[in-house]
């Protein structure tokens, strides 16, 4: 197997693996590896602001909806950190990200074994037998260059490239405009020019975080936020609109026909990121 990509996604099939090799014989054991485009790990590191939480439990972590007994919990690494007691001691169901960050550097070391980071897949080829596809031949390019492409066959491969940055049509990214994806990288670049306005376009989750850094680090400016709604929306974040995301939604939403799905999707649309 051969998955594409390195973020939380991966990484959580990555534990899955790694354990269940550890209680496998040798000859039954998964072969695996995964390529990641980033040269180390990381995940959302320009929207890392201080003070912002996660918008879930610590328990739906990598491994514990699974794998209660496992090491790799959010438990397991705050008490590797020394930190449980201090932990539960703040009596939060929702940790920082900054510290959820680390939990998933830390998870993702221990797996270096099992990555290639700064590989950039290219291209995927369907390799037949018999008139059907029996492999996948994954093309990956280390440093940029055509020359140091490296195809690797696999039986199944899992794709998990994350999210691409979107601008409104006509938009491109510049010196003066970012995606939030880049804040904290953009920030700390600014031009020295006086910086007395800033424009927000948006009224999602992260478009209130980025609103709410900017008046903080800098209160002489103005901030603006542009978006269709006349306000921002709250979060639907009870517990009856919350079972979208439980494990057996999962396959309830798989199986549904692509009506059902859409619907789906419209009426929980509050529980996600397009809301505060």
């Amino acid at each position: 197997m051969i998955g594409i990509g390195f973020g939380p996604s991966n990484l959580a099939l990555a534990i899955a693996v790694e354990e269940h090799n550890a209680q496998v014989a040798p000859s039954a054991a998964l072969r695996v590896t995964f390529l990641e485009r980033q040269e180390r790990f990381g995940w959302h590191r320009g929207m890392l602001l201080d003070g912002a939480t996660m918008q879930m439990s610590y328990l739906k972590d990598l491994v514990t909806l699974r794998n209660q007994a496992s090491d790799f919990s959010f438990v397991s690494y705050l008490h590797g950190q020394d930190r449980l007691v201090d932990f539960i001691n703040h009596k939060t169901m929702f940790p920082l990200r900054h510290e959820f960050h680390d939990y998933l550097e830390w998870a993702a070391g221990r797996l270096d074994h099992l990555v290639e980071y700064g590989s950039e897949v290219v291209d995927l080829r369907p390799v037949t037998l018999g008139g059907e596809i029996a492999f996948i031949d994954v093309v990956s390019r280390r440093g940029g260059g055509p020359e140091r492409t490296e195809v690797r066959r696999a039986r199944n491969v899992v794709i998990a490239a994350g999210l691409e940055p979107r601008t409104p049509d006509g938009i491109g990214l510049t010196e003066r405009v970012w995606h939030n994806h880049d804040l904290l990288d953009r920030v700390g670049a600014m031009p020295s020019t006086p910086r007395g306005r800033f424009l927000v376009v948006g009224a999602g989750q992260s478009a209130a975080e980025v609103t709410e850094y900017l008046h903080s680090n800098f209160p002489r400016a103005e901030v603006h936020t542009v978006f269709a709604r006349y306000g921002f929306s709250p979060a639907d974040d009870s517990s009856f609109a919350n079972q979208i995301f439980d494990p057996t939604a999962v396959d309830d939403f798989f199986h549904a026909p692509d009506k059902v799905r859409a619907m789906l999707l419209d009426y929980h649309r509050g529980t996600n990121c397009s809301v505060v």
